[in-house]
């Protein structure tokens, strides 16, 4: 990511102050794969919380996950509560994902990925239909334990708003810039701190003084 350094340091101040703000946070227990599988992939534009509910009122109406491999999107999001018209797309990505999953294994589980090495387990997720790197990211973290952190779109957008990554960077690349700069140790806890990070609103006097810099490189440019 462009200036990785200057935002590394932001980043450093932003989180300390987070973790200061929130105190002591409770971490998940680990969960289920495909559980975390189906969250990662609805849960990319409103995050974890959002998408939790969804599944859990989806598999009350559902006899277990063949059951949703085999429904349509329209069964999905009214098993799910779920009315947004707009959220349709990412119910077709989740029946994808598990069709994906099922001609893998031949089965709907990804427990196999205990018994491999975690890269190989990522590239594993990673070549899944319907998959993005949300979700993969989710799945590795929550599920196995693994250092990823997922950024939804919220939380993305906050950051940027924040100024503490750049805002061109796609989720990917800072996804990975995150990965780099807070330890495996804490992501779980990064994570949880972060997902009630709002991004510090911009005073007058600073957008004054961007203006005043703005305006002068405008003459300077003129003369």
């Amino acid at each position: 990511m462009k200036n990785g350094t200057a935002y590394a340091a932001k980043l450093k101040k932003v989180y300390a102050k987070q973790k200061q703000s929130v105190g002591a946070v409770e971490v998940p227990e680990p969960d289920d794969a495909m559980n975390r599988l189906a969250i990662g992939v609805l849960g990319v534009v409103n995050g974890d919380d959002f998408a939790r509910r969804l599944v859990a009122r989806m598999l009350t109406n559902v006899v277990g996950w063949n059951e949703v491999r085999v429904s349509n999107v329209v069964e999905l999001q009214r098993a799910a509560g779920d009315t947004v018209e707009s959220h349709a797309p990412y119910y077709e990505r989740l029946l994808r994902a598990l069709q994906s999953v099922y001609d893998h294994e031949n089965a709907l589980s990804l427990e196999r990925l205990r018994t491999i090495g975690r890269r190989e387990g990522r590239s594993f997720l990673e070549a899944l239909d319907g998959v993005d790197e949300y979700a993969v990211a989710s799945v590795i973290l929550w599920s196995f334990g693994g250092h990823a952190i997922p950024v939804c779109d919220r939380l993305l957008d906050t950051l940027r708003a924040a100024d503490v990554v750049h805002p061109d960077a796609p989720r990917a690349d800072v996804q990975a810039f995150l990965e780099r700069h807070v330890p495996a140790a804490e992501a779980k806890q990064f994570c949880v701190s972060m997902k009630s990070f709002v991004a510090p609103k911009r005073t007058a006097k600073s957008s004054a003084k961007k203006t005043v810099k703005k305006s002068t490189r405008s003459t300077s440019a003129k003369k």
